[in-house]
């Protein structure tokens, strides 16, 4: 990411890592950005992309929630957050509106 900001300082870097706080690291970026969605969703969601039954998915699902901070937490230490639970228009809005954000506060510390 070092790279990116001397090559282009006004860009917007994105890590996707879904225990960054967990881990401690959330220190070492500039902004936190959490997206999240009701349980129900996500293990119906996991079931579709992985072609499994939603019995199975739910116990996936709910063991990968278990090694991560609530979704309570991840909000509150969160600069934005997006909220995945309405329609595919409602959360890419709500991405163009964060990315806008982002990308203006890139260039004014560019």
């Amino acid at each position: 990411m070092a790279e990116v900001g001397r090559e282009d300082p006004g860009a917007v870097a994105v890590v996707e890592a879904a225990l960054i706080l967990e881990a401690g690291a959330a220190k070492d970026f500039d902004r936190l950005l959490v997206v999240t969605c009701h349980p129900e969703q996500r293990i119906r969601r996991w079931a579709n992309r992985v072609g499994v039954d939603e019995e199975t998915a739910s116990r996936e699902v709910m063991r990968r929630m278990a090694s991560q901070f609530p979704d309570e937490e991840k909000i509150k230490a969160s600069d934005y957050v997006i909220d995945n639970s309405g329609s595919f228009d409602e959360t890419r809005k709500r991405v163009e509106q964060v990315y806008a954000e982002l990308k203006c506060e890139a260039e004014t510390k560019g």
